[in-house]
């Protein structure tokens, strides 16, 4: 997979590509959700071997290792949020409930015990979503800047 050295950093960064070739597992330090948008693959990782389609959706938190075996090529966008990212959106959206950053690190590991999650949309689902990945994709492709992750971006999900 295509690795956030590849993509420029930010809060939140997507890369698509194709791959035809198998990838050992490795991780990342922040959390990646993968789509398939064509073809399918067997997943590797801490569980086990899983098969993937057009339509999944993979959530990888941080530090989680995966791997893939494409059945002759898939396609895939990879978003990568930041870890404290994450946890500060958490933060504000659950704030009255909540004291701290502290707070929301442990309720969302609540949330999502789960460190790695296959998410099945379906190919239409995915379809929908298409638009806002090549969107996330192109301004990713930029000088990531402040106010896109700021509730200013033109990126509205």
């Amino acid at each position: 997979m295509r690795g956030l050295n590849e993509c420029q950093y930010g809060p939140i960064a997507a890369c698509t590509r194709s791959i035809r070739s198998p990838t050992a597992p490795v991780s990342y330090h922040c959390a990646r959700l993968v789509v398939v948008r064509d073809g399918s693959a067997i997943l590797t990782s801490e569980f086990g071997e899983k098969p993937v389609r057009v339509g999944d959706v993979i959530a990888l938190a941080p530090d989680t290792p995966c791997g893939s075996e494409p059945e002759g090529t898939i396609t895939i966008t990879t978003v990568y949020l930041d870890h404290d990212y994450i946890v500060d959106q958490v933060f504000w959206q659950h704030s009255a409930l909540l004291a701290d950053r502290w707070d929301a690190r442990d309720f969302a590991d609540e949330l999502y015990p789960e460190r790695a999650q296959i998410l099945r949309l379906g190919e239409n689902g995915v379809r929908r979503l298409a638009p806002w990945l090549n969107e996330l994709v192109a301004l990713s492709a930029d000088s990531p800047s402040p106010e896109r992750f700021h509730g200013s971006s033109q990126m509205r999900v």
